[in-house]
């Protein structure tokens, strides 16, 4: 075990946690992140800006505003749980932060776009973040419908922002495309359809399960089955 772990948040609702339970929890490295699980309850199947959506979102920047007074001059993570880990260590997250001036380290939401995802991210915590987080609620309730990921990226295009990067590609989210890169440290389940959305991303998950421990001929297999499945849903034989 590494001499001090870092915090990891992540917001449990009802409708998700078949995610945090079969994928999240087993797959995040203990010995290298402190877990943070925070339980929410509520009622709602957690469909994308849903009241019940709304309410996680408020819950989820609220409690990030928390930590960050509690973990001063710290690098804490907030994490969304349809996300499986592929091997992430404490080293591997820790080093953009070798810029001491960086404060926030956010995954891409998608390759060629400059919007951040709000579904996975780290940040030093000190004052400048939790004003930044104080104006991303303030944002959130009166500015983006909810939205605390529309907060996000309205808000890092001023000048008042912290400064920040993006996590690199092996950060990935399914909205990155289908070609997943074999360093992957993260998968993010992000890029599915509406309605029923747990159960779509627990197929997601499951597909890639394990994936840092694949062989190259089944990470190949993998790859041209997903381009071959892309191609079908882009001539509508196939919807996810």
């Amino acid at each position: 075990m590494i001499s001090e772990r870092i915090p990891i948040y992540a917001v449990i609702t009802p409708s998700h946690r078949v995610l945090y339970e079969e994928f999240f929890l087993p797959s995040l490295n203990q010995d290298h992140f402190e877990l943070h699980a925070l339980d929410l309850e509520q009622e709602g199947k957690g469909e994308f800006l849903a009241d019940d959506f709304k309410q996680c979102i408020l819950f989820k920047v609220e409690q990030i505003i928390a930590s960050i007074k509690k973990h001063q001059q710290k690098i804490i993570v907030w994490s969304d749980v349809d996300i499986q880990f592929f091997g992430l260590t404490a080293t591997k997250l820790l080093a953009p932060f070798k810029n001491v001036k960086l404060l926030f380290a956010v995954q891409r939401l998608a390759r060629g776009r400059n919007d951040v995802c709000g579904g996975f991210y780290a940040l030093r915590c000190n004052e400048q973040t939790l004003r930044f987080f104080e104006n991303v609620l303030d944002a959130t309730i009166h500015e983006t419908n909810g939205n605390e990921q529309d907060a996000l990226n309205l808000l890092l295009q001023k000048d008042s922002a912290p400064e920040w990067e993006f996590l690199g590609p092996e950060f990935y989210a399914r909205t990155h495309g289908v070609w997943i890169p074999r360093n992957s440290v993260i998968h993010h389940a992000t890029c599915i359809l509406p309605g029923d959305a747990v159960r779509q991303k627990v197929n997601l998950l499951q597909g890639l399960n394990q994936f840092h421990q694949w062989s190259n001929t089944r990470r190949l297999i993998f790859r041209l089955s997903s381009l071959a499945k892309a191609l079908l849903r882009k001539i509508g034989l196939r919807s996810l």
